[in-house]
């Protein structure tokens, strides 16, 4: 029996808010064309500071609107035939030529929230209005810290696979070897966000301490705060005291976007809080973000040639993920999900250890 690949069970595309673009890559007038959800889509700020997403082709005669429109006003203008929509409700509000603009001329509108530096759309398959929204993320600017460094990549994997990462603690160990045990891991979730803090012993070169420093120790204990909102936003905090008392706080703001079938885009956005020493800062940073992103790029090689299992062969140490997983089916339509489980051959009962908590025993049942 060939091999089925359970990454087509699923849908590329589950509801929720991602992200279009960096607020400061869309100034006033900006036209910045961007394809996601194998989607051509265009954002733009008219002159009101007002961030919106459209449809990219025109309805008059299909142009794209992303290369060569601009906006005039509270519209945007397409460069064709100058027609010009109304980016508040898509409506045409003005010919050159001087027609009347025909009813079926309106771009279609995205819904469009603005939080934290990033500009998000709202995607549901049957474009319903939104169930909820992504709110304020704590401490962000609770003290100084230097300008986010950003860095993206184009990965061949679905969004699913990424969003599992947090909870999935075992891999740590084997892949990275940052730790030489799992993270302890408390998960609570409320509507659309999940939240984990991890608690781990890590070695003090993990978050870019130079090992060099004699008076460090190989190890520090840290708690690492999560949040998820939907699958597209994690926001990662750690808070550490070194030894001496010096303080080292960092700050990761990552974004998932998928871009069509087997594509994502992700950003990352990290920052430190700022010592009194500039060229420290800027030390703590770089070397923070190289161990991030070495860390990230071995889960790529991962991502990129995994297949998704929805009844995996799951121990009791896997448990947080299966917890992770019947979250998520908030974001799938209606007995999409289970249908996904019945399409793949069920083979035999997933059972986890027999001393799993009771509290964890519907996790389960989220594999099956």
């Amino acid at each position: 029996m060939p091999a089925l690949d359970p990454r087509a069970t699923l849908t590329p595309f589950p509801r929720g808010w991602y992200l279009v673009a960096k607020s400061d890559d869309v100034p006033i007038g900006k036209v910045k064309p961007v394809k996601m959800m194998d989607r051509e889509l265009v954002v733009f700020r008219t002159e009101d500071g007002v961030a919106h997403v459209t449809n990219a082709h025109c309805p008059h005669f299909g142009v794209h609107l992303g290369h060569g429109g601009r906006v005039k006003g509270d519209c945007i203008r397409c460069p064709f035939h100058g027609w010009e929509f109304r980016a508040s409700d898509g409506e045409c509000q003005r010919i050159p030529a001087g027609d009347l603009p025909p009813r079926k001329a309106r771009l279609v509108r995205w819904d469009t929230h603005e939080i934290a530096g990033l500009i998000l759309t709202w995607y549901h398959e049957e474009d319903a209005a939104p169930t909820w929204r992504v709110t304020d993320f704590p401490s962000l600017d609770d003290q100084p810290y230097s300008e986010w460094a950003d860095y993206e990549w184009t990965i061949r994997a679905r969004i699913q696979d990424l969003s599992e990462n947090d909870s999935d603690v075992s891999h740590a160990p084997a892949l990275h070897g940052f730790v030489d045990d799992p993270a302890e891991v408390d998960l609570q979730v409320s509507g659309a966000e999940c939240k984990f803090r991890l608690r781990a012993k890590m070695h003090m070169s993990a978050f870019g301490v130079p090992s060099w420093l004699p008076w460090l120790p190989r190890d520090f204990s840290t708690d690492i705060l999560v949040r998820r909102s939907g699958l597209c936003l994690g926001w990662i905090r750690q808070e550490t005291i070194m030894p001496g008392g010096f303080p080292f706080h960092t700050q990761t703001l990552a974004a998932t976007t998928p871009i069509d079938a087997t594509h994502v885009r992700l950003l990352l956005r990290h920052r430190v809080a700022r010592t009194r020493i500039p060229v420290l800062t800027t030390l703590m940073l770089r070397s923070y973000a190289t161990m991030f992103n070495r860390t990230l790029e071995e889960d790529i090689v991962i991502w990129e040639n995994k297949i998704y299992r929805m009844r995996p062969a799951a121990s009791k140490s896997d448990a947080p993920i299966l917890q992770f997983r019947k979250w998520t089916r908030q974001f799938y339509p209606e007995g999409h999900y289970e249908a996904a489980l019945a399409a793949q051959h069920p083979g035999s009962p997933v059972r986890l250890a027999d001393n799993l908590a009771d509290n964890l025993a519907d996790s389960a049942e989220a594999v099956g």
